[in-house]
C-alpha cells in the first residue's frame, strides 16, 4: 500500500487516459496510470482521424505516448485493476498482481469491450474486413462494395452513413423483422434489403463472402456492422450503483456522483473515437486538478 496517496490513478492505458496522464503529469500531479494492455481497438492495429498520428499503429502510438507521459513523472503500471472503491477521503485501488494503491481521486477509463454478433466467422475477419466506424475504416475500402449487416442491432443509419465511401451498398436483415422506420430510412438512403439468413462469413480475396442459406455467396469489399457493448466497469462494483458510469456523471468534465471519482473516453458522454476519448480525458484531467485546487485551497477557485 502507497504510504503517500497518489493524487491521482487513472485506469485505462488508452488514449483517454493516456492524454489525461500527460495532463496531470504537465499539472505536477502525483500520478499513476494502470493499463490491462487490452484495448477496444487494438484488433484494428492502426488508428485514424488524430491529427499527425493518421494512420499510424495503435501499438507505436502507445509507445510514444507512453515515454511522453514518463518524462512528467507519471507512473506506469502493467496490470489489471480488479476494485476500486472509496475509504473515507482516498480511494484504494486493488489490482491483479496484489498492488494497493491510495488516491486522492480516480479517473475511471477503462472503456467498454465489443460485444461481436453471433455470427460464424466474424471474429476472425474483425478489424480486417469487417469493421464498425464509418470514419476510421471507410476511407481504406472507398469506392467498394459494401455489406452492412443489421441482424443483430440495427444498423441502418449506419448504412446511410456509408453511402459517402461506397459505390454499391446493401443490408443484411438476416431474417429480422425490421420495422417500419427503418425500413423508411434504408429507402431514402437507396440501400437495398437481403432478407435471407446469414449463415455466417469467410475471407474473400476482394474482402469477405457472405454465405446465404439458399445457397448463395455474396462478395463485398467489406461488411460494417453496429454492435452492441459492455460497460468495462467491473472493478467498481459494488461502489457503483448503477448500469454504467454514464448514469452517475455529473458534467461535461467527467465529475460523477461517487466523490473523487471520475469518468471520460467510452464509458462517459461521448462519441466512441479515439481523438474524442482523448479530448475527453484532458477534460477530466483538468477538472481534477481545478477540485484538488479547490481542496487544498478553500475559496481560490468558484464553487461548483
Amino acid at each position: 500500500m502507497t504510504a503517500t496517496p497518489y493524487d491521482a490513478v487513472i485506469v485505462g492505458g488508452g488514449p483517454t487516459g493516456l492524454n489525461a496522464a500527460l495532463y496531470l503529469g504537465r499539472s505536477r500531479r502525483r500520478t499513476v496510470l494502470i493499463d490491462s494492455g487490452d484495448a477496444r481497438n487494438m484488433a484494428a492495429g492502426v488508428m485514424h482521424n488524430v491529427v499527425t498520428n493518421d494512420g499510424v499503429t495503435i501499438a507505436d502510438f502507445r509507445e510514444r505516448a507512453r515515454a511522453e507521459i514518463a518524462g512528467y513523472g507519471v507512473e506506469l503500471r502493467d496490470d489489471e485493476v480488479t476494485s476500486v472503491s472509496p475509504d473515507g477521503d482516498e480511494v484504494v485501488t486493488v489490482t491483479r498482481s496484489g498492488l494497493e494503491l491510495r488516491s486522492r481521486t480516480v479517473l475511471y477509463a477503462a472503456g467498454v469491450r465489443s460485444i461481436l454478433p453471433d455470427l460464424p466467422g466474424i471474429a476472425d475477419l474483425w478489424g480486417k474486413s469487417v469493421f464498425e466506424c464509418p470514419y476510421c475504416h471507410a476511407y481504406e475500402v472507398r469506392d467498394g462494395a459494401f455489406g452492412v449487416y443489421g441482424g443483430g442491432v440495427p444498423s441502418e443509419c449506419l448504412a446511410a452513413t456509408l453511402t459517402v465511401w461506397a459505390s454499391s451498398l446493401t443490408y443484411l436483415s438476416d431474417q429480422r423483422e425490421l420495422p417500419a422506420d427503418e425500413q423508411a430510412r434504408l429507402a431514402a438512403a437507396g440501400v437495398p434489403t437481403v432478407a435471407d439468413k446469414v449463415l455466417g462469413i469467410a475471407g474473400h480475396p476482394d474482402g469477405v463472402s457472405v454465405k446465404l442459406d439458399d445457397g448463395r455467396s455474396l462478395e463485398f469489399t467489406a461488411l460494417f456492422t453496429h454492435l452492441e457493448t459492455e460497460p468495462r466497469v467491473r472493478p467498481l462494483r459494488p461502489w457503483l450503483q448503477a448500469a454504467d458510469l454514464t448514469e452517475v456523471q455529473t458534467d461535461e468534465r467527467g465529475r460523477t456522483s461517487l466523490p473523487r471519482l471520475y469518468v471520460a473516453g467510452d464509458l462517459g458522454k461521448n462519441m466512441q473515437q479515439a481523438a474524442m476519448a482523448a479530448a475527453s480525458g484532458a477534460l477530466a484531467a483538468m477538472a481534477i486538478n481545478a477540485d484538488l485546487i479547490r481542496e487544498d485551497r478553500p475559496g481560490a477557485l468558484y464553487d461548483l
